[in-house]
């Protein structure tokens, strides 16, 4: 009897352990996907860029991210946990090191291109680990731990990026991610362990040839999963606006300096980490897990500090404790949702197909995280500012978060 303990006990350690792992390839890719745009006004300076234009390296990046999702999230459903988080690190840490000897902004663009490939297989895997690796009690508590993975890199990120590009520059400062990922990829060859059951099924698989295709029309027959999906869509153009203008934003409209100007982006992802421990909690705890409600009250609290963004602080010369007292509650109310939706995802399929259908929700919510950055930023280039462009992003959410609230299950 003790021994059955002792080795309940050790597997549900073990549990943790790899939760911290997968954890840490995450934040890996948030140290890119959220804190490169701390370098922007870097960039900005180097190739004499306008807003529109630094908006186009979230749509490179997500334009393969996007568009290899689904597929990605079948190959790791397929090949199993540990073969995506060995190659999207893999791919992550050379990319990184390539961006130091790129010529141009072009260039950049193709990089940010390319680096988007690792992130296409780091969300589907995550998620296969914690719906493998955790019984159901546990793993919306273990989903809302690791989404906060991505803001843990994004906040290192804005506060070291900045910081080491104004000594080194900014080509020499990303070496430094891109040699870390790649050590990670030894660490996970190591140490990770692919669940037994999942492997079996692995090779049932295999044996059967299933067909990806078979899968793909099962799932955009699933009208829940395809009605969270497009709500994702809506939720990228949030997201993705604040992480690639924020910085900006300060930079350009208040005249903040570019290390300022990154402690403040790194509030946003303070506000975003503690934004997706508390919302899921106040949605498992006060709303009895309803997530509607949860997405509402979300948008509809985001479309007021956009209001204040663009209709009140124009018009003053804020102190710098009021323009960082808002980035936290930007990144609280507008990027606190990905633990929920991830949670949302994984509910409407079963456990076997977790990864494409991750996959099928991360092509609609990168789609948006495709499209939004430019025409934010061109929508600022021609009015000089960002104060249309927040007013813009806050009625949509505002429309998009009461359409979910209406059209959702209420189940």
């Amino acid at each position: 009897m003790k021994l059955n303990i002792k080795k309940s006990k050790a597997k549900e350690n073990f549990n943790w352990s790899i939760l911290l792992m997968i954890s840490i390839t995450s934040i890996m890719a948030g140290i890119y996907r959220d804190g490169f745009a701390a370098l922007f006004p870097f960039l900005q300076k180097d190739f004499n860029l306008t807003r529109a234009q630094l908006g186009l390296h979230s749509t490179l990046f997500y334009f393969t991210s996007a568009f290899v999702a689904i597929y990605a999230g079948r190959l790791v459903d397929l090949k199993g946990s540990k073969w995506g988080l060995m190659l999207g690190s893999s791919i992550m840490g050379i990319f990184y090191i390539l961006h130091s000897i790129i010529p141009n902004f072009t260039a950049v663009l193709f990089m940010a291109a390319l680096t988007g490939l690792s992130v296409s297989l780091n969300l589907p895997t995550v998620n296969k680990c914690i719906v493998s690796w955790f019984p159901q009690k546990q793993r919306s508590t273990a989903l809302g731990l690791q989404s906060m993975a991505f803001p843990t890199g994004g906040l290192l990120g804005a506060i070291l990026l900045p910081y080491l590009g104004s000594i080194f520059g900014w080509r020499k400062t990303i070496i430094l991610p891109g040699l870390m990922a790649l050590l990670l990829v030894l660490f996970i060859s190591h140490f990770y362990q692919e669940k037994r059951k999942i492997n079996n099924h692995l090779q049932e698989n295999f044996k059967d040839n299933v067909s990806f295709w078979k899968y793909f029309l099962q799932l955009i027959k699933n009208r829940e999963l395809i009605k969270i999906s497009g709500f994702g869509f809506f939720l990228g153009m949030m997201g993705n606006s604040i992480t690639a203008h924020f910085t900006l934003f300060l930079f350009l409209d208040y005249g903040l300096s570019e290390t300022v100007a990154g402690v403040g982006f790194a509030i946003v992802q303070l506000g975003s980490i503690v934004g997706r421990a508390a919302w899921g909690i106040f949605c498992d705890k006060i709303l009895e897990s309803d997530k509607r409600k949860t997405f509402l009250y979300m948008g509809l609290l985001f479309t007021i500090i956009t209001m204040i963004l663009s209709l009140v602080l124009k018009n003053y010369n804020p102190p710098m404790v009021i323009l960082f007292f808002l980035a936290f509650l930007v990144g609280f109310f507008g990027y606190g949702w990905p633990g929920l939706f991830n949670a949302s995802v994984t509910e409407t399929v079963g456990e076997d197909n977790v990864g494409i259908a991750i996959g099928l929700a991360s092509l609609f919510m990168r789609s948006g995280m495709m499209l939004a950055p430019p025409i934010f930023g061109y929508i600022a280039d021609l009015r000089g500012s960002y104060d249309f462009s927040w007013f813009l992003l806050g009625i949509i959410m505002f429309v998009a978060s009461l359409g979910q609230y209406l059209s959702f299950s209420k189940k």
